[in-house]
């Protein structure tokens, strides 16, 4: 009998958010491996499912990875699982569907819920396009760069980032974006203490206090508006100054500036070391 690769999506904090489907599958598998064998079974255990499980994680060998394609050549009916959304979207599972396709296994998706779909329907400024751009970078000058990217973007940006590091990322974010560009905060989406705020960038300061820096965060960017057309040295100096008293290096303030203004980053270097 042919065997099947499952790639099954999970709650992303609700276990009722679990479909059907995920259920009928988990229940008929021979063999479930998971991101974290704690998380999943808890979700075993509000399905009622008896499953033997198997860690699978970044920190695997490949061919460990390599183990679940080979048990559904062999005929079985395998499983795999994140602790919360879909397999691949910044989570575990790129490298077993990458394992899949090289072996001439078609994975078989069984979709479920993800904290991209769930902040885009509550977001107020994304129609259509939008970059996804996964977890910001933990070191500074990556972050840098980062947020550069976001605020140079002409679509509208959605990025994951942790407790520990969101208000730090958020202050330098909203330093580089024009005052008046939306974010919106999906915070704890699903769960009991589930937050969504939606805010100007200029705004950031006065609302801190209102975003605790707990449970798993989601953030949309609105696109950047037209390129704005400066009327003169006195404003882009007043810019420059915001950047650097915000903590960002002269060189990076010119850096982010130029993307954003689309202007020659000489004539801000100019007026950001005094000769303007």
């Amino acid at each position: 009998m042919a065997g099947k690769l499952y790639l099954i999506g999970t709650p992303i904090g609700n276990l009722g958010d679990v479909t059907r489907r995920a259920a009928e599958v988990l229940a008929s598998l021979d063999a479930l491996y998971c991101e974290d064998t704690r998380v999943t079974s808890k979700l075993l255990a509000h399905l009622g499912i008896s499953l033997p499980l198997r860690a699978l994680s970044d920190d695997h060998s490949d061919q460990r990875w390599a183990e679940p394609v080979q048990l559904a050549l062999q005929g079985k009916r395998v499983g795999f699982v994140t602790d919360a959304g879909m397999p691949g979207a910044s989570d575990p599972g790129r490298r077993l569907c990458r394992a899949a396709w090289e072996a001439g296994v078609t994975p078989a998706v069984i979709p479920g819920p993800s904290s991209v779909s769930t902040l885009l329907a509550a977001c107020p400024f994304i129609d259509s396009s939008f970059l996804f751009v996964g977890f910001a970078p933990r070191k500074a000058g990556e972050r840098r760069d980062f947020c550069a990217r976001i605020a140079a973007a002409d679509d509208p940006c959605l990025f994951f980032e942790s407790p520990l590091r969101v208000h730090a990322l958020l202050g330098e974010l909203c330093a580089v974006l024009e005052p008046e560009r939306q974010l919106l905060i999906g915070r704890e989406m699903t769960k009991l203490h589930e937050q969504f705020v939606l805010f100007f960038a200029g705004e950031w300061a006065e609302i801190t206090e209102r975003v605790p820096a707990l449970g798993e965060f989601t953030v949309a960017v609105a696109a950047r508006p037209e390129p704005v057309q400066l009327h003169g040295s006195e404003e882009a100096l007043a810019a420059l100054q915001r950047l650097t008293g915000a903590g960002f290096s002269k060189r990076d303030a010119v850096k982010a500036l130029a993307a954003v203004w689309e202007m020659p980053a000489n004539e801000l270097k100019k007026l950001s070391y005094g000769d303007g």
